[in-house]
């Protein structure tokens, strides 16, 4: 249909096709084609590729996987899957990582611009918070 004679005549306008049955929008399956549309004078070199999208709407509605075919798909399906989840979960703890490093930098900078007397209580305020810390917690009980 769409052999090596018919792609050098038309093939400067064909970008590209994707067939897919797990498109994440409203349908599921779906067929996406790409051409590149000529200027208006030359729109009828668009015929040809144009017919073949019937085409293919009726050769891949016909086109049945094999198990063996669908099983493999699955997996390379949930292997990117997994990998998109890694990478996304990647670049939340870099992003958390670079705000920890933003914060702490922006408080470094703070106390460095402190004076002598206010870094001194500062300093006695984590004092005081540490000792804190480090008391025992009591619990208050009430006979009956």
């Amino acid at each position: 249909v769409f052999g090596e004679k018919a792609f050098e005549k038309h093939g400067k306008d064909f970008i590209s096709m994707h067939f897919s049955d797990q498109h994440p929008g409203t349908h599921r399956k779906m067929l996406l084609f790409k051409f590149a549309l000529p200027d208006a004078n030359n729109m009828a070199d668009m015929t040809r590729l144009v017919a073949l999208v019937p085409y293919y709407i009726d050769l891949i509605g016909r086109y049945k996987l094999s198990p063996q075919a669908r099983s493999k798909t699955e997996a390379a399906r949930q292997k990117a899957a997994q990998e998109a989840y890694k990478e996304l979960q990647n670049a939340r703890q870099e992003a958390l990582q670079r705000k920890k490093a933003d914060r702490k930098k922006m408080i470094e900078e703070a106390d460095a611009k402190l004076s002598a007397e206010a870094i001194r209580k500062k300093e006695a305020k984590e004092r005081a918070r540490q000792m804190k810390k480090a008391v025992p917690k009591m619990k208050m009980t009430r006979g009956h």
